[in-house]
């Protein structure tokens, strides 16, 4: 049981910076706090430099996973997808599966949008259309529909091509997931 302990502690120290800094502050008040008695020595002596390292490794392991969640919206951000994916990494993953990862960073995207704008503009709805995806594929939701402002078929049929498309792309879109039973093959349509 304590070794569980040890490398649940071990995974939020490396992934979660405030953390890692009260359990260096005190060492064996916090390991206490997490449940852990014997190990709170071993695990002070981990030196900062260490951590800081595995936490960088598994950060650029959470961009490379968001990316394949979120192909489209990698393509049409390019290097700021990865900036934007840093800005919001500094927190911990919200769960334990990639896709619930990828979601969350959906959701970061959409408030930096609105705070402070996202270009292109249309990266917001690809976003937004692969979020519903990954709710529909991954929580097993009968039935999503995502209503969107730019022409996210056409869009998606550049990026696919290796094309940066420019220009607005505003036209309606409308984006439908649906199953029959939960456990039913997944269909979907896009306008």
């Amino acid at each position: 049981m304590e070794l569980a302990l040890q490398q649940k502690l071990v995974a939020r120290l490396a992934s979660d910076r405030e953390f890692r800094e009260k359990f260096f502050a005190d060492p064996a008040r916090v390991a206490a706090s997490e449940g852990l008695t014997v190990a709170a020595e071993a695990l002070a002596q981990i030196h900062h430099e260490q951590l800081r390292q595995l936490a960088r490794v598994l950060r650029r392991r959470r961009l490379a996973q968001a990316g394949v969640q979120l192909p489209l919206t990698r393509k049409a951000l390019g290097m700021r997808f990865a900036d934007l994916f840093r800005n919001y990494a500094v927190s911990p993953p919200p769960g334990k599966h990639p896709f619930e990862d990828a979601l969350s960073f959906t959701r970061y995207l959409d408030n930096h949008a609105a705070a402070q704008g996202l270009e292109p503009k249309w990266a917001r709805s690809l976003a937004r259309y692969e979020a519903a995806q990954l709710e529909a594929t991954w929580l097993g939701r009968r039935l999503v529909l995502r209503c969107l402002p730019h022409a996210i078929k056409r869009l998606a049929t550049l990026l696919a091509a290796g094309d940066v498309p420019e220009g607005s792309y505003r036209r309606l879109s409308l984006a439908l997931w649906w199953r029959s039973s939960a456990h039913s093959r997944l269909k979907h349509w896009l306008s």
